[in-house]
């Protein structure tokens, strides 16, 4: 996710979206007007597939699909069980996967950002941030794109996030600054292997494509390119596609046209296509906007729209028992936790943010939104920046039950995933992570 904090006006923005949360939803104790679940009322299909995943007995993989969520910690999914009530009896579709560990994000330099994070999910290294698919050494390193690719699979990229940015341009590209976003989306036209790369980013692109040389190579490449989502339903699923669908990123959860489950379901539609496999990427990036600006309500709509797409990955696999789905974090953002859990460490950090930015955030949230008590949510943000935080993993497949119960180094899901696709030795690491 991009290493930048919005502004004020920017939460002031979400106004005229928020005043939704009250519409039809019930009061929690403490006078907190909370957002309905997304879906209310599942369909029996959907509670019933969920509940049988531990019955299907898995194969050998074909197919991985990896889900993450930019900046998801520990407590994101539980915050939304309590403020939305889950989707499905309760919970998340993420909880129903039966393979649950966690993963230690920690990077070549400790504290991680979604450069590293990515690179350590992408391609079995942890590195140093801003490193994309980069060694320590600023040495290039294969990513599962790359690999799957080179195993004659399909590979694609989804996100609601700007394409360009950093967890996305990971599993894309290589490059040592993740800042540099004009030039990562030209090497996305220039040197990119994935068939989709699906998501925000237009403006960037735009920019790329002043240089006439670059339009030129979309056409060599074989590359459709598309800025609206007509073009994508209409791309023919020959040589390779790149969307650009927002200027950056989708800000709004309930405003997304098209939101992060259809591009994931147009992603499936096409990828699955190929006898031989696929990757697929799927990033919930504009969460961690929303936790940067300590918005718990946004927070909470883009945990639905992930948890949508996820729902869409294990229907899929559910269907095709040669699939794994993986869904994790490349860090954590906001360490968000209960309000009865403060201790006195987190408690002084937050007093110092209080002097500062947290304050201002929490404040323009509340004069925004007279009808939601922000006091009486049951999660609290400590911070506006990463944390070196713990995040979970969920698993189904073949071979998953490797993460159950356990802690793992981010960079041996990568080295995972690797494996599965069918190259043992993908990734290289010494033992405690680092190089």
């Amino acid at each position: 996710m991009k290493q930048r904090i919005r502004g004020i006006c920017g939460i002031l923005l979400t106004a005229a979206v928020l005043c939704a949360w009250g519409c039809g939803s019930k009061p929690q104790d403490g006078g907190a007007t909370l957002p309905p679940a997304a879906s209310a009322t599942p369909e029996k299909e959907t509670i019933d597939y969920l509940n049988e995943l531990t019955e299907i007995e898995f194969t050998q993989a074909k197919n991985v699909i990896l889900f993450i969520g930019d900046g998801m910690g520990m407590n994101h999914i539980p915050a939304t069980d309590a403020i939305a009530g889950g989707q499905y009896n309760g919970k998340l579709a993420i909880e129903y996967l039966p393979n649950q560990g966690t993963a230690i994000t920690l990077c070549n330099e400790g504290e991680p950002d979604s450069a590293s994070g990515g690179t350590a999910l992408a391609c079995g290294y942890k590195s140093n941030r801003k490193y994309l698919a980069m060694n320590v050494k600023r040495e290039e390193v294969q990513s599962v794109v790359e690999l799957a690719h080179s195993l004659g699979k399909k590979t694609g990229v989804v996100t609601n996030e700007s394409i360009v940015d950093a967890t996305p341009a990971a599993f894309t590209i290589h490059a040592p600054n993740r800042d540099d976003e004009s030039d990562i989306a030209k090497l996305q036209i220039e040197t990119s292997v994935a068939d989709l790369i699906i998501g925000g980013g237009k403006a960037m692109y735009d920019k790329a494509l002043e240089d006439s040389a670059y339009r030129q190579m979309l056409e060599d490449n074989r590359i459709t390119y598309a800025t609206t989502w007509e073009e994508v339903e209409a791309y023919p699923n020959e040589g390779r596609l790149i969307a650009t669908l927002t200027d950056d990123y989708f800000e709004k959860a309930e405003e997304a046209s098209p939101t992060l489950a259809q591009m994931t379901e147009k992603a499936l539609s096409l990828l699955s296509e190929s006898e031989e496999g696929f990757f697929l990427l799927v990033e919930g990036g504009a969460m961690d906007e929303s936790a940067h600006v300590s918005d718990v309500m946004e927070l909470t709509r883009q945990m639905l729209a992930f948890d949508d797409a996820v729902s869409l990955g294990i229907r899929f696999a559910a269907e095709h028992p040669d699939t794994i789905v993986i869904v994790t974090a490349d860090h954590d953002t906001g360490g968000l936790q209960p309000k009865e859990q403060a201790d006195p460490y987190v408690t002084a950090h937050r007093a110092e943010y209080h002097t500062s930015e947290m304050l201002k955030y929490e404040a323009a949230l509340q004069e925004a939104n007279p009808e939601v008590d922000l006091a009486a949510l049951p999660y609290r943000f400590t911070t506006i920046a990463h944390t070196n935080n713990n995040v979970q993993v969920f698993a189904l497949g073949f071979g998953t039950e490797i993460f159950n119960g356990e802690t793992v180094q981010s960079f041996e899901i990568g080295k995972f995933i690797g494996a599965a696709l069918g190259d043992e030795s993908f990734g290289a690491q010494n033992k405690n992570g680092l190089q």
